[in-house]
């Protein structure tokens, strides 16, 4: 990106897995005292590809953050952007029997769809919520019951949506 397109307030991906917003600019920002470059950034990182960088704040030339940053993520689409990374960690770390289970589901679900499972899915069901992907199911099943019903989390949904993205 170009230094001139950089500004306070707004958010930048790295085109990979981060995600950064200029917090403030200015001289005050400088990493030491030896540095010439006295346009600076204050940001905060939203995410990145190790977790513990996660909301730490950082300084650096604005020049810098440019070479960085890729492209702008507009404001009122940052928080799908984080779910769609967050997809694309999870889709990395997906066991088989997982995935398995996973590519069974339509990828155009939405928020409060129930769908039904057989029994013999429940232990990958399990697993799945643990991740954070359904939000919905039973704690346990009983002994009689062959069925039970799911429903997916925001970030369930995108995990499902990569899934078939990825068998194309």
């Amino acid at each position: 990106m170009k230094k001139t397109e950089i500004g306070k307030g707004r958010f930048y991906s790295d085109g990979k897995l981060g995600l950064r917003e200029v917090l403030d600019e200015g001289p005050q920002y400088k990493l030491y005292d030896a540095v010439s470059d006295v346009d600076c950034l204050r940001y905060r990182v939203l995410n990145a590809q190790s977790s513990f960088a996660t909301e730490q704040q950082g300084n650096m030339t604005r020049t810098s953050f440019a070479t960085w940053a890729k492209h702008e993520i507009p404001a009122d689409q940052v928080q799908a952007f984080l779910i769609d990374l967050q997809a694309t960690k999870i889709l990395g770390k997906l066991t088989e029997p997982q995935r398995v289970f996973l590519k069974e589901f339509d990828p155009d679900l939405t928020v409060g769809d129930s769908i039904e499972c057989s029994r013999k899915e429940f232990r990958a069901a399990v697993s799945c919520r643990e991740k954070g992907l359904i939000a919905e199911m039973p704690a346990q099943l009983q002994a009689n019951e062959r069925f039970y019903d799911v429903k997916f989390t925001v970030l369930g949904l995108a995990v499902l949506a990569g899934l078939a993205k990825s068998q194309e």
